[in-house]
């Protein structure tokens, strides 16, 4: 209440009040009727403008809309009233003042949302892949500034909360930055917190309902969510994630491209099985993937030493170069094998997904593992 209390027109009237007291015939200058709507039109707007900054907790923002203001009124009203003619330039002043101040705060916070966008987009294509954004991720996120207000926030984000003017808005009206988990849509996620470049990305990924499992289950060493050996997630959660992908790239009309590895181990003769080394060799297979997909591509173990990538709003060539570079080993990996008692090989399947019809999950299984050793369209 008190922040409202500054309204720009609650200040207004004492001080022009003050400036009519002061005035005289003398110094009295009439601006003329279009002038003075011109300028009650720009002082209405800057008011709209203050009012929506209280609103969204843009409190940086409301000094120079209210010197710019104020600035106005005093030119103007000094000049009717006959004031002393140093105050029209005092108001002017003021009002150049807050003008450029304003435009100090656009620019302020404008760029370091395009250097950002930039450093993704070349840190996706020396990737290979396409070019990251906001809208490329399949989790819902938003990207604030460094006062919680939301500058960008993707079409999940949107789709969860309802809100299709999220921008400008605190992120305080979803859930609150800090914490690790948070209500979102009437769901609970858990929410990833990173600061770049003085902005603030969050990213929600829905928590898992709680499963009533057998207490075998409960004492499990995996999860629902995770594999435990690689890290990836499940075959599981597979079947949730991919479903949700389709669904989502059939509405938007969106590329989507699977690439299934298999990793074959071939024994010299007369050996015995080593899984603790097949496993081993996976593991850190599994960690090169990681380092060369993007963040927003999402990795999935199916079992039987089987990878599953997905990778959403990707172009089909950017997705065949990936699994074109995730087949040839590097030299590090081929270095570990040379002592192995059995030779490595990583087959791969691919599917391109355009999006224009539909496609359910266990036809994309289907067609990604008949590509296996080519390729499917």
């Amino acid at each position: 209440m008190i922040v409202w209390a500054t309204l720009p027109p609650l200040i207004s009237l004492p001080l022009s009040l003050i400036l009519v007291a002061f005035g005289s015939e003398m110094h009295k200058v009439s601006a003329g009727a279009p002038l003075w709507v011109l300028l009650l039109l720009l002082y209405f707007a800057l008011t709209m403008m203050y009012v929506f900054s209280i609103k969204n907790g843009l409190y940086t923002q409301m000094t120079p809309l209210q010197m710019a203001t104020q600035g106005i009124m005093i030119c103007i009203v000094s000049m009717e009233a006959g004031a002393p003619p140093i105050l029209p330039w005092v108001g002017v002043v003021i009002a150049v003042s807050g003008f450029f101040m304003i435009i100090h705060f656009f620019m302020h916070r404008q760029t370091p949302r395009s250097s950002a966008a930039e450093q993704a987009l070349v840190s996706a294509n020396t990737a290979g892949g396409a070019g990251t954004s906001p809208e490329t991720t399949p989790f819902p996120l938003v990207v604030t500034d460094d006062e919680g207000v939301i500058v960008e926030a993707n079409a999940s984000f949107k789709d969860l909360t309802g809100d299709a003017l999220a921008e400008g808005k605190s992120v305080m009206t979803f859930f609150t930055p800090g914490e690790t988990e948070g209500v979102v849509g009437g769901k609970k996620h858990a929410v990833f917190q990173k600061a770049k470049d003085g902005l603030f990305h969050f990213l929600l990924i829905d928590n898992p309902p709680p499963v009533k499992s057998t207490k075998v289950q409960e004492t499990s060493s995996g999860t629902d969510l995770f594999d435990p050996k690689t890290g990836l997630y499940s075959r599981k959660y597979a079947q949730l994630r991919i479903k949700e992908e389709l669904s989502r790239a059939n509405r938007y009309r969106r590329w989507l491209c699977g690439i299934l590895l298999k990793v074959n181990c071939a024994y010299l003769p007369g050996l015995g099985k080593q899984p603790t080394l097949e496993d081993t060799f996976l593991v850190a297979y599994v960690q090169y993937i990681k380092n060369t997909i993007r963040e927003s591509d999402m990795g999935f173990f199916m079992g039987e030493r089987e990878i599953l990538l997905l990778l959403p709003e990707t172009p089909q060539q950017g997705a065949k170069d990936t699994a074109l570079k995730l087949i040839d080993l590097p030299e590090p990996l081929l270095e570990m094998t040379k002592d192995y008692p059995f030779a490595t090989e990583i087959e791969y399947g691919f599917l391109y997904y355009s999006g224009n019809y539909p496609l359910v999950y266990d036809q994309f299984i289907q067609k990604l593992y008949s590509s296996l050793g080519g390729s499917t369209e």
